[in-house]
C-alpha cells in the first residue's frame, strides 16, 4: 500500500478512536457537574438496529420492545460514525490544505451536533433540539460539552497519528 495513504488511514483510524475517548470524557464531567443521567447506549443502539429494519421513525424510542444485542449495537455504531466523522474531518482538511488543529476540530465537532440535534433525535420521538423531552435545555448542554469534546479528540487524535507516524519514518 502507499506509503500516504496508509499514513492517512492510520491518521483516521487514530482520530476516529481518540475523538470518542475524549467526547465520553467530556461528557462524564458534564454528568458529574449537573447529575445528569449518561447516554443511554441501548436505547442508541436499538435505533440504530431499528434503521437497519428499514423504520428510521420509531416514535417513543424509550417505549420500543428491547432488542437482542442493542448494547453492542449502541457501541459499534458509536465508534463507527466517529471514524466516518475521522475520515470527512481529515478528508476535508485534505482538501483544504490544512493540518489539525484544535480551532478545526472544535468547528468540525460543532457541525456534527447537526446530526443528533437535526436527524437522530427527531427519528426517535425527541424532536429537533429535544424539544419533545422533559430536559431539553439539558441534553442540548450535554450533546454540545459530548460534541466539542469530540472535535478537540478528533484534532489530538490526527496530531498524535501523525506524530507517530513520523517517529517510525
Amino acid at each position: 500500500m502507499n506509503r500516504s495513504i496508509s499514513h492517512f488511514l492510520f491518521c483516521i483510524l487514530c482520530a476516529g478512536l481518540v475523538a470518542p475517548t475524549a467526547a465520553d470524557i467530556g461528557r462524564s464531567l458534564y454528568q458529574w457537574a449537573t447529575g445528569f443521567p449518561p447516554v443511554n447506549w441501548s436505547i442508541t443502539g436499538r435505533w440504530f438496529l431499528m434503521v437497519l429494519s428499514g423504520e428510521p421513525y420509531v416514535p417513543g424510542i424509550g417505549l420500543a420492545p428491547a432488542l437482542p444485542h442493542e448494547l453492542l449495537a449502541g457501541h459499534a455504531a458509536y465508534y463507527t460514525i466517529s471514524v466516518i466523522f475521522a475520515a470527512g474531518y481529515l478528508t476535508g482538511l485534505a482538501y483544504l490544505g490544512r493540518k489539525p488543529s484544535l480551532a478545526n476540530g472544535l468547528v468540525f465537532g460543532l457541525a456534527t451536533m447537526s446530526f443528533p440535534f437535526l436527524v437522530q433525535m427527531p427519528l426517535m420521538g425527541m424532536g429537533v433540539f429535544a424539544t419533545d423531552t422533559a430536559t431539553p435545555g439539558l441534553i442540548v448542554m450535554r450533546t454540545l460539552v459530548h460534541h466539542s469534546s469530540f472535535g478537540l479528540g478528533l484534532a489530538l487524535g490526527a496530531q498524535l497519528a501523525g506524530s507517530l507516524f513520523r517517529r517510525r519514518s
